[in-house]
């Protein structure tokens, strides 16, 4: 790759990640898991499954929950929403066919069906502080009070959309679902309505930079199977009165009695570049005591920075590690609590 190449790339993020931070960054996340479960007995039966309350959901209303294992480690993070016909499951596409077939061998003894319709609906993801601003300028809705995961009908130049504030990176945000057939569609109209609130296209390198800042773990990354719901700081997807599912024991009984073994904390680093997924993370007294998951050159403090997973006994913020990859030392690193900007 030539450096012109190379300063282009760079510029591209910095423009993306500008929109995020100071107006509108539009990512599309139309590759996401959307999975549709109707029926008599859909609340109840994915009640039993997550970790977060299904059956107090009201239409129009949505929560953030987690599909544990038995152990109480993460299979699958979802945002489940009540749209008043049925329910719409949205997820990581890397669990999208995971996920529609765990379900999916349960439809013979229930009374639900569920429908993989990923391909039949896109979503748009609006991060930035201006979002609110921009959908209230191109619908007739108010947006600047909304809860979390809440659904609203709108139209957009006669699209039908379904709008749901969700900040991924730090910063207000909110995802559209539109049919598939108009994202192409939805995007111009956005890019040509938001002149005025900075409306751009974020790359995916320009929202992990802005995802890393805020210290929003990353699934398949900072949080998965390797480690439980409560190690990786979601604790909004867990709630402690719904009643039994499945690996609630594990989680239960970690936040009534303890804390978790480990958990998942930022780190300023004094290295030439991030740090590589897996370089561990070694305290003073020669303990290996953690690794690094994730990282990225930080463009709001002009220094490389990193997400990773600690042991309790060395959670004191300020703490410095040596980072090790194999054998070779490649720096330091220092904890902080995310997020790393905008505390």
């Amino acid at each position: 790759m030539t450096q012109t190449v190379l300063q282009n790339e760079s510029g591209k993020t910095r423009e993306g990640y500008s929109a995020i931070r100071n107006g509108v960054g539009m990512i599309d996340f139309s590759a996401a898991g959307k999975l549709e479960l109707r029926g008599k007995n859909s609340v109840q039966f994915l009640n039993g499954l997550v970790s977060n309350d299904v059956k107090t959901l009201e239409p129009g209303h949505g929560v953030l929950a987690a599909f544990p294992t038995l152990q109480g480690k993460l299979s699958a993070l979802a945002r489940i929403y009540n749209t008043g016909e049925h329910l719409l499951i949205e997820l990581d596409q890397i669990n999208r066919e995971k996920v529609f077939k765990n379900l999916s061998r349960f439809v013979p003894a229930g009374e639900f069906f569920v429908k993989d319709v990923s391909d039949e609906i896109s979503l748009l993801s609006l991060q930035g502080p201006q979002s609110a601003g921009l959908l209230e300028a191109l619908t007739d809705k108010s947006f600047s009070g909304t809860v979390s995961y809440d659904l609203a009908k709108a139209s957009i130049t006669g699209m039908s959309v379904t709008i749901t504030r969700h900040s991924r990176c730090g910063e207000t945000g909110f995802d559209l679902f539109v049919e598939s057939s108009r994202k192409v569609e939805l995007i111009d109209q956005l890019l040509m309505g938001g002149s005025n609130f900075g409306v751009r296209m974020a790359s995916a390198e320009a929202f992990e930079t802005a995802r890393i800042e805020a210290g929003v773990p990353r699934e398949g990354v900072d949080a998965g199977e390797n480690y439980i719901i409560l190690e990786s700081e979601l604790n909004e997807a867990v709630s402690y009165t719904k009643g039994c599912y499945l690996g609630q024991e594990v989680i239960a009984r970690i936040h009534w009695r303890g804390q978790p073994a480990k958990r998942l904390r930022g780190f300023l680093i004094d290295a030439e570049s991030p740090p590589s997924a897996g370089t561990e993370l070694f305290a003073a007294d020669g303990k290996k005591v953690g690794e690094i998951t994730s990282s990225t050159h930080s463009i709001a403090l002009d220094r490389p920075i990193a997400l990773g997973y600690v042991h309790r006994y060395y959670l004191e913020a300020g703490t410095e590690f040596t980072l090790k990859s194999g054998e070779i030392e490649t720096g330091r690193a220092r904890l902080v609590e995310p997020p790393f900007i905008g505390k």
